[in-house]
């Protein structure tokens, strides 16, 4: 068995707060992005788990029907598929993924753009674009969320 040695650092740690950055517009970009990328993949499997066990669970119920179990077994896999399918729609982790996914794109796209642009020409003006576009994401991605939310609610598609 191999130990992990516990090491500590010599410096103290970078603050993570991307306006301490030498340059801060792609800095919170980048701190965006990589948010939008890990709540993507989350969304991701959950959604793809959460399907994988609807289909195993109404499988299951259909066998356990024809192999004539007793009734307590196949109406507990019948429940569990009630169950799973109402995690999907109040979860909504396809729609999430989406999303995610679609800003994680924005995000990237405005940071490649801005990397394209020569040293000098990435002034305040080029650095308030990229905020601006951070913003911009950031805002539309919560609209889309609470719009969502409120459909939910409603039960309205």
């Amino acid at each position: 068995m191999r130990w992990k040695t516990l090491r500590i650092p010599s410096r103290p740690r970078k603050s993570d707060d991307p306006w301490e950055a030498p340059d801060p517009a792609p800095a919170l970009a980048l701190s965006q992005k990589d948010w939008y990328a890990r709540h993507r993949d989350r969304a991701r499997a959950v959604y793809r788990i959460n399907e994988l066990l609807i289909l195993l669970t109404t499988a299951s119920t259909t066998v356990t029907a024809a192999l004539r179990a007793t009734a307590w077994v196949t109406a507990l896999l019948a429940s569990g598929t009630l169950v799973l399918a109402g995690l999907h729609k109040v979860l909504d982790s396809r729609e999430s993924w989406l999303e995610f996914g679609s800003s994680w794109a924005r995000l990237q796209v405005a940071v490649n753009d801005y990397r394209l642009l020569a040293a000098e020409r990435r002034d305040e003006h080029a650095q308030r674009q990229l905020v601006h576009t951070v913003n911009d994401v950031i805002s539309a991605h919560s609209q889309e969320w609470a719009a969502r939310r409120r459909s939910l609610a409603d039960g309205s598609p």
